[in-house]
């Protein structure tokens, strides 16, 4: 049986991490390690979505220069079959992550080269029958980046390809609007919101109302709750719950990219949504474990 394949579109960064374990001193200094990471929400999926055994192809773009050539060469590593533009005029994307004591993230980001992403960088012949398409809200910000989503939207819909969608943000969410997201994004397969994005989106706050607004948008949605775990939703009437395991020291970067990718690699080798949500979780908890979006990284995947 061949594996399944998929397709990631969107941001591939360099991120630089900084654990804060008190309040943040403002207009004083703080002295605390700053680690380097690989990063950016697409990227992520993407690294762990190949290190699972799935067929990933990731469509991005970043600077012609040494931190997209090192970005790069770490997401082949981990199997994935890149289609990165290399921009000349501008550089490569980076995240400033700052985490503190309880685990939650605040990102400063610099899209950079990124910012760019356009038509013509999408593969045309990606987009085939009994592929996937996975979008990271980001990509909906606006100009060529918008224009990029909907139209691989429209061309794995043409080509008859499952979809999902992760919202990503809040703030996004906000300045774009949460019907137009709906609108632009509706008839995906799957949607994975956090608590938040998923009250946005619906208007509601408790997560059977969100279910019940989102479902009218999505087949099926992913309700991602943190150190809580996820919830699963579907059409048919499906219901599941994971928790997830307590993790001491925790750092949230990357987390719910980590869900993602092992949700979706369950379900495309039709494991049922308990058993992914499973997957999903326990890789988004081990990851949570350790500095940076990609934490630890294995060749032949996580132990």
């Amino acid at each position: 049986m061949s594996a399944p394949r998929a397709v990631v579109v969107g941001d591939v960064l360099y991120d630089m991490v900084a654990r804060i374990e008190g309040e943040l001193p403002i207009g004083d200094d703080s002295f605390v390690p700053i680690r380097d990471a690989p990063g950016g929400s697409a990227a992520n999926v993407a690294a762990w979505l190949a290190i699972l055994g799935v067929e990933t192809h990731l469509v991005g773009r970043v600077g012609d220069d040494p931190v997209g050539e090192h970005l790069e060469a770490g997401l082949r590593e981990a199997g994935v079959r890149t289609h990165l533009f290399r921009d000349a005029s501008l550089p490569t994307g980076k995240v400033f992550v700052l985490v503190d004591g309880s685990g939650e993230r605040t990102m400063i980001t610099d899209r950079g080269a990124g910012e760019a992403l356009g038509l013509q960088d999408l593969p045309l012949e990606l987009f085939a029958s009994g592929g996937h398409l996975h979008l990271t809200g980001y990509l909906f910000s606006g100009g060529s980046r918008r224009a990029v989503a909907l139209e691989a939207l429209r061309l794995a819909r043409r080509a008859s390809m499952s979809v999902s969608v992760d919202p990503s943000s809040v703030t996004l969410l906000r300045a774009v609007g949460p019907e137009r997201f709906l609108r632009w994004t509706a008839g995906a397969d799957l949607a994975f919101p956090n608590l938040a994005e998923g009250a946005l989106l619906s208007g509601r706050k408790e997560p059977e109302e969100v279910f019940r607004v989102l479902l009218g948008h999505y087949r099926a949605v992913v309700l991602k709750l943190g150190p809580e775990g996820a919830l699963y939703a579907g059409r048919d009437g499906a219901r599941e719950r994971q928790t997830a395991p307590r993790v001491a020291r925790p750092d949230a970067t990357g987390a719910g990219d980590a869900l993602c990718a092992g949700f979706l690699a369950a379900r495309l080798r039709g494991r049922p949504p308990a058993e992914a949500l499973r997957v999903g979780v326990r890789l988004a908890s081990r990851i949570a474990g350790h500095t940076g979006a990609r934490g630890f990284h294995a060749g032949r995947g996580p132990c």
